[in-house]
């Protein structure tokens, strides 16, 4: 059974970091979280300490800047190379976000059963959506990248609920320290390059399975009690439609909500929403 790493970054509001960390508790038990504070919330340093006291919780001493749609990628890197210098014990590396929270048990077992989780939608000219652009692909830094990768485009998907093995979250790091900087890059950066780490793995024959967060952010659904319910049952498919300009999502249209396990985005504070997810831990 793999033991689990989370990565989050978080900005706000230790108490419903606390709370994420109950959950993830409760939903993933075993596992280790490491959390990020944002250089904007480092006034919130003794906050966070106090609220996210856990045994099983490491907080990472440095705090990066961090900006909103700037990218977050230097983010996690930066917590998996702290969970490595502390000596965590874990097999993979799951990204999630402070806005998302388990609803299911079983992700322990499901992620020991899939080497990588990730979305791979590979670039095209006619991509309608922010981060597939010319302007993305030609900068200095990703085109260096890809070298290294021996790749001629970059790949997108998803950011949240993506899942790697230590060994292959290391490529990804170390080439991404290479060639970018551990500061925001002016694009989710998080969106490209472990897709298209994903997607390297996946031409060498590796089976790559989607993100285990389901997201409200690109179709016309809204999360509430009754998807949670269908995303527990496992069964089915949920249909929406795109939201212009914005990425597909991995699980909307599909019958895959077997491999789902959390969802995206619950609001940062005490709601119907919260509360009903809580409800599930008994």
């Amino acid at each position: 059974m793999s033991k689990l790493l989370f990565s989050l970054p978080v900005h706000e509001k230790p108490e419903i970091v606390r709370d994420q960390i109950e959950n993830i508790n409760y939903f993933a038990p075993g596992s280790h979280i490491c959390i990020h504070i944002s250089q904007l919330a480092e006034n919130l340093r003794d906050e966070f300490q106090t609220a996210c006291d856990f045994d099983n919780v490491t907080i990472n001493p440095v705090s990066y800047e961090s900006v909103w749609s700037g990218g977050i990628l230097h983010t996690h890197i930066a917590n998996f190379e702290h969970a490595l210098e502390v000596g965590v014990d874990f097999d993979k590396i799951i990204l999630i976000s402070s806005n998302e929270l388990l609803v299911k048990p079983g992700l322990v077992e499901y992620v020991a059963a899939n080497m990588i989780g990730a979305q791979t939608e590979v670039y095209e000219d006619s991509a309608d959506w922010g981060v597939f652009c010319d302007k993305h692909l030609q900068m200095p830094g990703m085109q260096a990248f890809l070298a290294r990768l021996h790749l001629p485009l970059f790949f997108g998907g998803q950011a949240e609920g993506q899942f790697f093995p230590k060994n292959i979250f290391q490529i990804l790091s170390n080439n991404y320290r290479q060639c970018f900087p551990m500061a925001p890059v002016g694009f989710p950066i998080e969106e490209a390059i472990p897709a298209t780490v994903a997607a390297r793995f996946a031409f060498t024959g590796v089976d790559v399975v989607p993100p285990i967060t389901f997201c409200d952010y690109c179709t016309n659904i809204e999360i509430n009690q009754e998807v949670i319910d269908q995303i527990r049952r496992g069964t089915g498919t949920i249909f929406a439609r795109t939201v212009p300009r914005t990425l597909q999502s991995p699980h909307i249209n599909k019958s895959v909500l077997k491999g789902v396990f959390a969802v995206k985005r619950v609001p940062r504070e005490d709601c119907d929403l919260r509360r009903y997810v809580r409800s599930l831990m008994v």
